[in-house]
């Protein structure tokens, strides 16, 4: 399904995109009134989804252990992939899949208070299991979470809504929003509960893609710090392209190397992705006063055969060490702000 070496645009409500050359567009009863908690989500809905999205939602957190269908528990609720499972508590009968639509489940919020979130739709497509999730705006309105037309992909852990920092203690799951960089990066092949051989010749190695799924993340939105910060802009285009082949590089896309990618944000930096008016580049000029190290300048292993994005050089590398992904864009592309 994923297609490589055409321009295509991730469009929002879609579930299945062509990758290679991409565009960031961005991107049961209740009371009469709605929650706090849900008000704060309300606004999404009149958002649309960027490159600079970490989700899409405000939601930071899904409890494993919140899930109630008709007032019963769920109980060793889990993720098998994208796919919820767990048990029934009156009977201990196995749920999975269709099952769960109509479960209501326990939601963390970004401020850290929690919000009833209900499942409403499961769809499998292409090894991806989407959920359509729904909070209550007032008295039988419910409203996407991610936004009309969207779905949502479960993956284990949570990202911090700041800095982009990425944990798992095993008792909460993410629900990423189609359009966003976390679901993006599923999309595009770079699934983190799946893995990957690479050999070298003489010897394979599996290779957890959920390294390269988190050096993705940092790519679609241009953490190039690795602190949180995005440098990015709505349909901003991009070329993207990694060590083990999942997509690969565009020939003739008239862009060039913009960076290197580790877990920890880009290692090397060609260009930024925009520059400013007047030959300005705020951008830039972040990345100088925080991490200016990863500015490549003269660094002949930023973008050549020498670097560990190669098999040659990066085969024996640890991947939460490794170049990763590497992306190219226009150097043409001026910000209007």
């Amino acid at each position: 399904m994923f297609q490589r070496g055409f321009l295509a645009g991730a469009m929002v409500g879609l579930i299945s995109v062509g990758v290679g050359c991409v565009a960031e567009v961005d991107g049961g009863e209740g009371e009469d009134e709605p929650a706090e908690s849900a008000l704060a989500l309300r606004a999404l809905n009149d958002l649309t989804l960027n490159g600079t999205y970490l989700n899409g939602t405000q939601l930071n957190g899904v409890r494993f252990n919140g899930v109630r269908f008709n007032g019963v528990r769920f109980n060793g609720v889990s993720l098998n992939a994208t796919t919820l499972l767990g048990t029934r508590e009156s009977d201990g009968a196995p749920v999975q899949g269709l099952d769960f639509i109509g479960a209501e489940i326990e939601a963390i919020l970004d401020d850290r208070s929690t919000v009833a979130v209900r499942i409403t739709n499961v769809v499998e497509h292409t090894g991806i299991t989407y959920y359509t999730v729904k909070y209550q705006l007032g008295a039988g309105i419910w409203a996407n979470v991610c936004g009309e037309g969207l779905a949502a992909i479960p993956v284990k852990g949570t990202w911090d809504p700041v800095t982009g920092d990425f944990s798992d203690d095993g008792s909460t799951f993410t629900f990423a929003c189609q359009g966003a960089a976390i679901a993006k990066c599923a999309e595009w092949g770079y699934r983190d509960w799946a893995a990957r051989a690479e050999c070298d010749g003489t010897r394979c190695e599996s290779r957890d893609l959920a390294y390269l799924h988190k050096a993705c993340v940092r790519m679609v939105r241009a953490d190039y710090c690795g602190d949180g910060a995005p440098h990015t802009q709505p349909g901003t285009a991009i070329d993207v392209w990694d060590a083990l082949g999942i997509q690969t590089e565009t020939v003739g896309s008239g862009m060039s190397l913009e960076a290197e990618w580790t877990v920890d944000g880009a290692a090397c930096i060609r260009h930024t992705r925009w520059r400013g008016l007047g030959g300005s580049n705020p951008d830039r000029d972040y990345v100088m006063a925080h991490c200016p190290e990863r500015w490549a300048g003269t660094d002949a292993s930023c973008g050549g055969t020498t670097s560990t994005f190669f098999r040659a050089a990066g085969f024996t590398t640890p991947l939460a060490e490794r170049r990763l992904l590497r992306n190219a864009s226009f150097t043409t592309n001026v910000s209007p702000l």
